[in-house]
């Protein structure tokens, strides 16, 4: 289990992705912790350097990514991210620079439109190794961002989710209001 971004808070702080995982789905399935690589907490062993903390962690998925004779990053399965209203995935927001990263497989993000301001998140090279990537969205207020990120052409640093496609297949997971704004030429499945 890994994460697509994180917000960069103390471990166990309640807005922090890893925290609700934990609870609700790894330990309760007696997940071993040797199968978890959340994202660095800001009082990891990077402490508050938010730049130091993406660069480490990195490091540990370039590490674990040799185990599966890969260069980057491990061999991802199923990469799951919601949408926001804007179109951003991860911690990856419209205009941002971090939508333009391809050099690292994780960065920092200290100004995030989405409180908390700091993060990290995988960038577009990363979230591009999964072989399936799942968009889960649910709303009218996501049907617009939707309308545009899942068109052919779509500008990844514009509508961040335009960037998010599985090697083999991209899901978009949502309901009858996000989905209200798409072209009919879209495959659609009840």
């Amino acid at each position: 289990f890994y994460w697509g971004d994180e917000r960069f808070l103390p471990l166990g702080h309640p807005e922090r992705n890893e925290t609700e995982a934990r609870q609700k789905l790894l330990t309760p399935l007696s997940i071993p912790e040797t199968r978890i690589h959340a994202m660095p907490a800001s009082d990891g062993p990077w402490g508050r350097d938010l730049e130091a903390a993406a660069a480490g962690h990195a490091d540990e998925l370039a590490v674990l990514a040799q185990m599966d004779d890969r260069q980057d990053v491990p061999a991802f399965d199923v990469l799951m991210l919601g949408v926001g209203p804007d179109a951003h995935v991860a911690s990856l927001f419209p205009d941002h620079p971090q939508t333009r990263v391809t050099d690292s497989t994780v960065t920092s993000i200290g100004d995030s439109p989405k409180p908390p301001p700091e993060r990290l998140t995988l960038t577009f090279p990363a979230l591009g190794t999964a072989q399936e990537t799942w968009l889960i969205a649910a709303g009218s207020t996501k049907a617009q961002a939707l309308a545009q990120a899942l068109v052919a052409g779509a500008d990844r640093t514009t509508f961040p989710a335009a960037g998010a496609r599985g090697i083999r297949r991209t899901l978009a997971l949502i309901d009858r209001y996000a989905a209200s704004q798409l072209p009919p030429n879209l495959a659609r499945e009840s």
